[in-house]
């Protein structure tokens, strides 16, 4: 089954590409439904494409770079989940052939071949979310830019453009999805302790980092909202409780069967192989990324499994490496059949009997045009974006600043161009609201607790 994955042939990727999406037609087929994430990031480029301002008058913690793809996605294509899942796909393939390539020229293993790439795939595919467009796929894609220029200096490539790029790379992680930050100091230790980096050259890896934030920075101040990006991103993002979507024992019954195969793999990898020098360090600068990654679900404001794409590399390179050191004809030829699909079916079952954690039960409104003060994204599930509140805790604190001119100002100007037909107020702040802005409450009446209906003429 791996045989012809075993050839030194970039022309493998299109068979991978075809696999990948062959696979995703049938979970889609047995796996139908918005996840919850997936459905706020539309929601969110939908609400930014409509001309509004992220973090002034989107209340969310999503990451700049992040929320800028969103939002020209959707001024391109549309609310779209089909096409969220085509771009989420492409990326993988993509991130599947960087990490491929890396080992390549680094000589990873034994032998040249693209069962990293399979392997990488097959992984990504096992937890259905990865199917989103998330900011976490998109970050990784970067982390692995970055690992391909580290592998590269510990090979003793030293130029300065190693080092600016690493930083750059792994800056641009950050401002797309912001506990990536913690591979900032994974590859600056890698560089430390595995390369003899002179300190001009680490400057410039922490140059390349800063440059991303700065230009962010520089970005939002030049808009005028540079107060918000602060307040929401960096301060009130990082503080945030955690929101469980699903707990310990979800992803402990998703990853068992992986985690099993995970742990015969590294066995395999100890005890028959031998590596040389350079190969024992790639291994643990992955070693690296795998406590990186893991570091993620500590970090992460959203905890929903899609942290887990931090810890594919390492998975796929020991899979990689288990099934290369067999030698048995019986194994060879039963064990990548029982793996690849035991993971893929045995995932699916469990995934689907967590649906109900994960998919968006949607939540009728007697109007179409409503504004839900909450981070509640039902009500929108068959309805247009309106609503800048992608964030409960930030919903909250940005309506506590009533009571000061600017802030009071921003609210007023997103709630008349939001101009919505009915306000659903789970988090109480529209008689304050009203208290403020007389003229909007001549315009709705309440007709039920919690909900204000707009007057008819």
């Amino acid at each position: 089954m791996l045989r012809f994955f075993r050839i030194n042939d970039p022309y493998r990727l299109l068979f991978i590409f075809l696999i990948l999406i062959g696979i995703r037609i049938i979970q889609s087929y047995f796996i139908q439904g918005q996840f919850l994430p997936e459905l706020k990031w539309l929601l969110l480029g939908e609400w930014l494409g409509k001309g509004f301002h992220m973090y002034r008058e989107a209340y969310d913690y999503t990451g700049p770079l992040a929320v800028l793809i969103y939002k020209h996605t959707d001024l391109l294509f549309g609310r779209s989940p089909l096409v969220h899942h085509i771009l989420s796909s492409l990326l993988i393939i993509v991130q599947a052939g960087i990490f491929n390539r890396i080992l390549l020229k680094n000589k990873a293993f034994d032998e040249n071949s693209y069962l990293p790439a399979f392997f990488y795939v097959i992984l990504m595919l096992i937890v259905p979310d990865f199917m989103s467009f998330s900011p976490q796929l998109m970050s990784m894609t970067f982390v692995l830019l970055t690992l391909g220029s580290v592998l590269r200096r510990i090979d003793n490539q030293a130029t300065d453009e190693l080092f600016l790029n690493s930083g750059l790379f792994v800056g641009v992680a950050t401002m797309i999805y912001p506990p990536a930050a913690i591979f900032f100091f994974v590859f600056l230790f890698s560089l430390i302790v595995f390369s003899s980096a002179i300190p001009r050259r680490l400057l410039l890896y922490l140059f390349g980092f800063v440059l991303i934030i700065t230009l962010c920075i520089v970005y939002f101040f030049w808009r005028g909202d540079l107060s918000y990006f602060i307040e929401f991103f960096f301060l009130e993002g990082f503080m945030l409780d955690k929101v469980v979507l699903l707990g310990s024992w979800e992803l402990l019954l998703i990853c068992a069967p992986l985690g099993f195969v995970f742990l015969l793999s590294i066995f395999k990898s100890i005890s028959a192989s031998r590596l040389t020098n350079f190969q024992q360090r790639v291994q643990q600068v992955i070693w690296f990324m795998f406590l990186g990654g893991v570091s993620c679900f500590f970090l992460t404001n959203l905890s929903s499994g899609l942290e887990l794409v931090f810890l594919t590399p390492l998975l796929a390179y020991f899979i990689t490496h288990y099934f290369m050191l067999l030698k048995r004809r019986i194994f060879k030829s039963v064990m990548p059949g029982l793996v690849v699909f035991g993971l893929l079916g045995y995932n699916l079952f469990a995934y689907n009997s967590l649906l109900n954690s994960v998919l968006v039960q949607e939540v009728n409104a007697p109007s179409a045009n409503i504004l839900v003060l909450d981070e509640d994204f039902a009500y929108y599930l068959n309805k247009e974006s309106g609503s800048p509140c992608f964030s409960k805790p930030l919903c909250q604190s940005a309506f506590q600043g009533l009571g000061y001119y600017e802030t009071a100002t921003n609210i007023y100007k997103w709630l008349i161009k939001a101009n919505p037909d009915l306000i659903i107020d789970k988090i109480g702040v529209v008689p304050e609201l009203f208290d403020r802005f007389p003229l909007i409450e001549k315009k709705y009446e309440k007709t039920d607790e919690g909900y204000y209906g707009k007057i008819s003429n």
